[in-house]
């Protein structure tokens, strides 16, 4: 364990850490949101709805809103996805320390300490980064299928409602 020492996160570039971290996270949400729109489109898509293809979403939005309905919702997402992802970084590094520590007095080879101190410190990141991020992607889901034509339909309303309330339930 002589080389993780010197990755200590007190001893990181905190401001380096976190603007390239959560910049290349953000540049991924940028160029990967427009996927969670369509998907999201799909799913709550009608049996005898129009879009029942990748496609055909797409050719829709493009044709209802242009290229900004395809990020609609996302100026939400990026205000819960950048606090998120550095909940996410700040715990995983800080949990790593503990992790390592914890996995010590097993006497396991090296490369095994690490594996298992890091798989517990990405569960306890993703933990807590999840907790601020869930509910604002929910959100999102909604800001991205609410003007579309399946918004119309009150079962497809009620049904999305009701994920809010079971997650106000459950947290």
């Amino acid at each position: 364990m002589a080389y993780f020492h010197y990755l200590l996160f007190c001893r990181l570039d905190k401001s380096k850490f976190y603007v390239v971290g959560a910049g290349i996270f953000t540049g991924l949400t940028v160029g990967l949101y427009p996927v969670s729109v369509i998907k999201t489109r799909l799913q709550v898509a009608t049996r005898d709805s129009v879009e029942k293809s990748a496609s055909s979403v797409i050719r829709g939005i493009l044709k209802t809103d242009g290229v900004p309905g395809l990020y609609r919702g996302f100026g939400t997402v990026i205000t819960g996805a950048v606090p998120a992802r550095i909940i996410f970084l700040t715990a995983l590094e800080t949990t790593k320390v503990t992790a390592f520590k914890m996995v010590e007095p097993f006497n396991f080879s090296e490369p095994t300490q690490a594996a298992l101190a890091n798989g517990i410190a990405g569960m306890a990141a993703s933990l807590c980064s999840q907790a601020v991020f869930v509910p604002i992607d929910l959100v999102c889901d909604s800001c991205s299928f609410q003007h579309s034509s399946h918004c119309k339909n009150e079962e497809n309303k009620r049904s999305f409602q009701g994920m809010f309330i079971y997650l106000f339930v459950v947290v």
